[in-house]
C-alpha cells in the first residue's frame, strides 16, 4: 500500500518504536486527562482502605490503567483474571498501541477489595482510583497525546534537525496532512487484515480463514512461519491446533473449531471476539478509503474542498467509509469511486451480510485531512542505542481515530513501508 507525503520538508530518516519507551500515549477524555507516571517493576501505592470508605452507593471504580508493551485487550484480560471478574465488567474508551507505554481510563464494576488491593502485574499498573455512577465507554474518548522518539537519525547535525522540525511544524499546523488509516489497521507485519475482509465481503469464508491462518511474512518468527506453511501443506487442523506456537493468538481458537468442524469456515470466524470480526470488514473499508485519497492526489487535487466534496459539521471535507447505506458521489469523485469498485470487483450491497450480521457495515464518513495540536519539539540528543546517530523527541495531540504514525511518517518519509517502526 502506498502512502504519499504532502509536506515539503526533506526527510529526517530514522525509526520509531525501537523500544517501547520511544512511544508514549496518554488518553484525554471528555472530563479527564491521564498521565504516565509508572514504569515496569515500580509498584503502585494506593490507600485502598480509604478508597473503599468513599464508595458509598457508587458502582464503578474509575482508575488509570498504564500498560507496557501489550495490547489494551491483553491488559484488561490480566485485570479481569486477577480480580476474578468478567471482562464485561471492565469498560474502556479506546484501544491503545501495543508496542508502547500507554495510559487510559477504565471502569471496573464493583471490584472486590480483597483482590484489587493486592493487584500486581509487572507490565500493568492501576492508580488514581475514584468512584462514579457512570462507567467508561467508547464515547468518552476525545483525544490522545503522543510523545515519540525518532532514533537512528544519520548524517544530520542537531541544528539541521531543529530547523527541519520547525519547518515541518509550520507546514503541519498550516495545511494538515492526509488522514490515512495507518499500517496498524491492516495487520502489522503480515498486512492481511483488509485482504481477509474483502474475502469475507465476497462470502469466500474458506479462503478468508485459510489466508488468515497460512499467509506468512519474512518478518515473522521462523517457528510461526513454519507452522503456517505446514498447515498450508497438510491442512491438518487438529495437529496445527495442538502445535501452533502462538499460545495466546486467535489461530488456536480457529484451528480448534476447524478440528471439530472441518468445513465450517464461517464458524471459525465466529469464534473470534466480535471486535476482531468487525476489524476485518473495517480494514477493507480503510483500504478503500486510503486508495481513494491516493487517487485524489494522483489527479492533482489537494485536500482542500473541490466541487462535489461532502463537508461535515466542522467544515472539513469527508470521504465515505463505504457500507451498504453508502452511495457514490457525483462528478469526478463519483467517477473515482466507481473506478475503484470496478477494479476491486465489489459492489455496495455486499457490505450487508445475511449470513452473519457482524460482518455487515452500513458505512460512515471520515475527514480526509488531519491536524496535530500542540506539536512541540522536546529535545534532540545523541542516540544512546545507535552508534553515530541522533534521536529526536517530540509530542503532539490528535483527535480520536487518527494515527500518530501519519505524523511520524511525514517527518521521517521512509522509503519502505516496514522497517521504520
Amino acid at each position: 500500500m502506498e502512502f504519499k507525503y504532502l509536506t515539503t520538508t526533506p526527510p529526517i530518516g530514522g525509526r520509531i518504536k525501537q523500544i517501547c519507551d520511544d512511544f508514549l500515549v496518554e488518553e484525554i477524555g471528555k472530563d479527564y486527562n491521564t498521565k504516565i507516571i509508572y514504569l515496569p517493576d515500580k509498584r503502585v501505592e494506593v490507600d485502598w482502605n480509604q478508597v473503599y470508605e468513599n464508595k458509598k452507593d457508587l458502582k464503578y471504580l474509575l482508575v488509570d490503567m498504564e500498560k507496557y508493551n501489550m495490547s489494551t485487550t491483553s491488559a484488561i484480560n490480566d485485570v479481569s483474571r486477577y480480580l476474578r471478574i468478567s471482562k464485561k465488567k471492565i469498560g474502556y474508551a479506546g484501544l491503545k498501541d501495543k508496542r508502547a507505554i500507554t495510559c487510559q481510563k477504565i471502569s471496573i464494576s464493583d471490584p472486590p477489595k480483597e483482590r484489587i488491593e493486592k493487584f500486581y502485574y509487572k507490565n500493568v499498573k492501576i492508580y488514581n482510583p475514584i468512584w462514579s455512577n457512570k462507567e467508561i465507554t467508547i464515547g468518552d474518548l476525545e483525544k490522545n497525546k503522543f510523545t515519540m522518539t525518532v532514533r537512528n537519525i544519520k548524517d544530520k547535525t542537531k541544528e539541521d534537525l531543529e530547523k527541519l522540525f520547525l519547518k515541518f511544524k509550520e507546514e503541519i499546523e498550516t495545511y494538515g496532512i492526509i488522514n490515512y488509516f495507518g499500517e496498524q489497521r491492516f495487520g502489522g507485519v503480515r498486512s492481511i487484515t483488509d485482504k481477509v475482509g474483502k474475502l469475507l465481503l465476497k462470502r469466500q469464508y474458506k479462503e478468508a480463514v485459510l489466508l488468515y491462518l497460512t499467509e506468512t511474512s519474512p518478518l515473522e518468527k521462523e517457528e510461526i512461519k513454519n507452522a503456517r506453511l505446514e498447515l498450508k501443506e497438510n491442512m491438518d487442523f487438529g495437529k496445527s491446533a495442538a502445535n501452533f506456537p502462538v499460545k495466546d493468538g486467535y489461530e488456536r481458537q480457529m484451528l480448534n473449531h476447524l478440528a471439530k468442524y472441518p468445513t465450517d469456515f464461517l464458524g471459525a470466524i465466529k469464534v473470534l471476539p466480535i471486535s476482531i470480526q468487525y476489524l476485518f470488514i473495517h480494514a477493507y473499508q480503510a483500504y478503500l478509503f486510503n486508495e481513494l485519497l491516493n487517487e485524489r492526489i494522483n489527479r492533482g487535487f489537494t485536500l482542500n474542498k473541490i466541487d462535489d466534496d461532502k463537508i461535515n459539521n466542522n467544515g472539513e471535507v469527508v470521504y465515505p467509509l463505504f457500507g451498504y447505506e453508502s452511495s457514490f458521489s457525483s462528478g469526478v469523485l463519483g467517477e473515482i469511486q466507481r473506478d475503484l469498485f470496478e477494479k476491486e470487483n465489489i459492489n455496495i450491497s455486499e457490505f450487508f451480510n445475511k449470513d452473519h450480521s457482524v460482518l455487515s457495515s452500513k458505512g460512515e464518513f471520515r475527514e480526509i485531512k488531519v491536524f496535530a495540536y500542540d506539536l512541540s519539539l522536546i529535545n534532540i540528543e545523541e542516540d544512546d542505542l545507535n552508534l553515530d546517530s541522533l534521536k529526536l523527541t517530540f509530542s503532539f495531540v490528535l483527535d480520536k481515530g487518527n494515527y500518530a504514525t501519519n505524523i511520524a511518517r511525514e517527518l521521517i518519509k521512509p522509503k519502505e513501508m516496514h522497517g521504520w517502526y
